[in-house]
Protein backbone atom coordinates (compact mmCIF):
# COMPACT_ATOMS: atom_id res chain seq x y z
CA UNK A 1 0.00 0.00 0.00
CA UNK A 2 3.00 2.34 0.88
CA UNK A 3 4.10 1.68 -2.77
CA UNK A 4 1.08 2.58 -4.50
CA UNK A 5 0.61 6.21 -2.25
CA UNK A 6 4.17 6.88 -2.88
CA UNK A 7 3.82 6.73 -6.77
CA UNK A 8 0.25 8.50 -6.62
CA UNK A 9 2.43 11.08 -4.80
CA UNK A 10 4.76 11.75 -7.89
CA UNK A 11 1.77 11.88 -10.58
CA UNK A 12 -0.27 14.01 -8.39
CA UNK A 13 3.04 16.13 -7.81
CA UNK A 14 4.35 16.16 -11.30
CA UNK A 15 0.26 16.66 -12.69
CA UNK A 16 0.31 20.01 -10.48
CA UNK A 17 3.83 21.52 -11.53
CA UNK A 18 2.59 21.05 -14.75
CA UNK A 19 -1.09 22.94 -14.13
CA UNK A 20 1.63 25.51 -12.63
CA UNK A 21 3.18 26.29 -15.52
CA UNK A 22 0.20 26.65 -17.71
CA UNK A 23 -0.51 30.22 -17.41
CA UNK A 24 2.95 31.07 -18.48
CA UNK A 25 2.26 29.81 -22.12
CA UNK A 26 -0.59 31.96 -22.30
CA UNK A 27 1.00 35.05 -20.54
CA UNK A 28 4.15 34.47 -21.75
CA UNK A 29 3.89 35.16 -25.20
CA UNK A 30 2.55 38.55 -26.68
CA UNK A 31 -0.97 39.18 -27.89
CA UNK A 32 -1.41 39.73 -31.45
CA UNK A 33 -1.38 43.40 -33.06
CA UNK A 34 -5.37 44.67 -33.08
CA UNK A 35 -5.97 46.69 -36.24
CA UNK A 36 -9.98 48.19 -37.34
CA UNK A 37 -10.41 47.73 -40.86
CA UNK A 38 -13.35 50.07 -42.19
CA UNK A 39 -15.54 48.67 -45.23
CA UNK A 40 -17.94 51.00 -47.24
CA UNK A 41 -20.14 49.33 -49.58
CA UNK A 42 -18.14 46.31 -49.25
CA UNK A 43 -14.51 47.65 -50.13
CA UNK A 44 -12.02 48.35 -47.72
CA UNK A 45 -11.41 52.20 -47.39
CA UNK A 46 -9.02 52.22 -44.21
CA UNK A 47 -7.10 50.39 -41.88
CA UNK A 48 -6.25 52.11 -38.69
CA UNK A 49 -3.80 49.85 -36.01
CA UNK A 50 -5.30 50.04 -32.45
CA UNK A 51 -2.49 47.98 -30.78
CA UNK A 52 0.00 50.60 -29.56
CA UNK A 53 -2.68 53.77 -30.48
CA UNK A 54 -2.27 56.88 -28.57
CA UNK A 55 -3.92 59.98 -28.42
CA UNK A 56 -7.11 60.63 -31.04
CA UNK A 57 -7.60 60.57 -34.26
CA UNK A 58 -10.86 61.92 -35.99
CA UNK A 59 -12.11 60.50 -39.95
CA UNK A 60 -14.99 61.35 -41.65
CA UNK A 61 -16.28 58.56 -43.76
CA UNK A 62 -18.30 59.90 -46.89
CA UNK A 63 -20.59 58.45 -48.88
CA UNK A 64 -23.97 59.41 -51.18
CA UNK A 65 -27.41 57.68 -50.37
CA UNK A 66 -29.94 58.60 -52.79
CA UNK A 67 -28.14 61.23 -54.33
CA UNK A 68 -27.23 62.89 -50.72
CA UNK A 69 -24.27 63.44 -49.38
CA UNK A 70 -23.72 61.25 -46.21
CA UNK A 71 -21.22 61.41 -43.19
CA UNK A 72 -20.33 59.58 -40.26
CA UNK A 73 -17.45 60.05 -37.99
CA UNK A 74 -15.22 57.87 -36.42
CA UNK A 75 -12.98 58.95 -33.55
CA UNK A 76 -9.35 56.34 -32.66
CA UNK A 77 -8.74 57.17 -29.08
CA UNK A 78 -5.94 55.21 -27.77
CA UNK A 79 -6.63 51.80 -28.15
CA UNK A 80 -10.30 51.64 -29.19
CA UNK A 81 -12.34 53.08 -32.10
CA UNK A 82 -15.77 55.18 -32.15
CA UNK A 83 -18.46 56.21 -34.15
CA UNK A 84 -19.56 59.55 -32.76
CA UNK A 85 -21.73 61.11 -34.93
CA UNK A 86 -23.75 59.79 -38.48
CA UNK A 87 -26.63 61.28 -40.48
CA UNK A 88 -28.30 58.06 -40.63
CA UNK A 89 -31.91 57.84 -39.40
CA UNK A 90 -32.07 55.00 -36.52
CA UNK A 91 -28.16 56.18 -34.98
CA UNK A 92 -27.38 52.45 -34.06
CA UNK A 93 -23.82 52.68 -35.28
CA UNK A 94 -23.24 55.66 -32.53
CA UNK A 95 -25.37 53.53 -30.07
CA UNK A 96 -22.60 50.79 -30.34
CA UNK A 97 -20.07 52.59 -28.26
CA UNK A 98 -16.64 52.42 -28.73
CA UNK A 99 -14.94 48.22 -29.77
CA UNK A 100 -11.54 47.18 -29.44
CA UNK A 101 -11.27 43.54 -29.41
CA UNK A 102 -11.17 41.55 -32.35
CA UNK A 103 -14.42 40.63 -33.33
CA UNK A 104 -16.25 43.23 -32.38
CA UNK A 105 -17.86 45.59 -35.10
CA UNK A 106 -19.97 48.86 -35.75
CA UNK A 107 -22.19 48.62 -38.75
CA UNK A 108 -23.90 51.79 -39.95
CA UNK A 109 -26.49 50.05 -42.32
CA UNK A 110 -28.21 52.64 -43.92
CA UNK A 111 -24.44 53.96 -45.36
CA UNK A 112 -23.14 50.81 -45.90
CA UNK A 113 -20.70 51.58 -43.39
CA UNK A 114 -18.90 48.07 -41.83
CA UNK A 115 -16.08 48.54 -38.56
CA UNK A 116 -14.13 45.49 -37.76
CA UNK A 117 -11.79 44.93 -35.34
CA UNK A 118 -9.29 42.20 -36.82
CA UNK A 119 -6.02 40.53 -35.73
CA UNK A 120 -3.11 40.14 -37.32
Amino acid sequence: MNKLLKKADIVLIVLLFTLSLLPLAKFGQPEPACYAEIRQAGRSIKRIQLTGHTGVTELTATCEVNGQKKHNHIRVENEHIIMTAADCPDKICVQTGAVSQPGEIIACLPHKLIIEIKSE
